[in-house]
């Protein structure tokens, strides 16, 4: 997996290396308000999860997965970014960043450079993610991106809680 370098961040493949900066990262439990798990519940447990998604790859060889440490230049890391990609050119994309960096434009740049190189490099055409309903930080960044709301004959669609609205984006 190649660093990927934009005008201010860095995304690097996330690695077992990282799980001790990124512990301190996700420690924030305003992070968790949208989501459906809470923090991470150690630095072994991050180390351990990063070692089984730095193979890129799911047990049954179905789905290529990227994880990016999203770091700005000179500085630690600030949150991730991360996508599944599925043999149909589609891709179920995602980013979680510390709350002192919400508001800066980080995700929406860092979550740009990671879409163009799933398009560039893995031909991705179609990416979709997920936003509970009342997060509107996160649906007015995939609207930026230029993410649509699903319209209800979505296949994914039937599979979110009720919380859950899909977005997506096609190239």
């Amino acid at each position: 997996m190649p660093l990927i370098h934009t005008d201010r961040l860095l995304l690097e493949p996330l690695v077992p290396d990282h799980a001790e900066a990124m512990f301190e990262v996700l420690r924030d439990p305003q992070i968790y308000r949208h989501l459906d798990y809470g923090p991470p519940p150690s630095v072994e447990h991050l180390r351990s999860l990063y070692r089984r998604l730095q193979s890129g790859r799911s047990p049954d060889g179905s789905e290529l997965w990227f994880n990016w440490a999203v770091l700005p230049h000179g500085a630690g890391p600030i949150g991730y970014v991360q996508a599944t990609v599925l043999g149909n050119g589609s891709a179920w994309v995602a980013y979680v960043f510390s709350p002192p960096h919400w508001g800066r434009g980080c995700a929406g740049e860092a979550t740009r450079a990671m879409i163009d190189h799933l398009a560039e490099r893995h031909g991705v055409r179609r990416c979709m993610a997920v936003a509970e309903a009342d997060n509107r930080r996160s649906i007015a960044l995939l609207e930026r991106l230029g993410f649509a709301a699903a319209q209800g004959g979505e296949p994914e669609a039937s599979e979110l809680t009720p919380t859950e609205r899909l977005f997506i984006l096609a190239r």
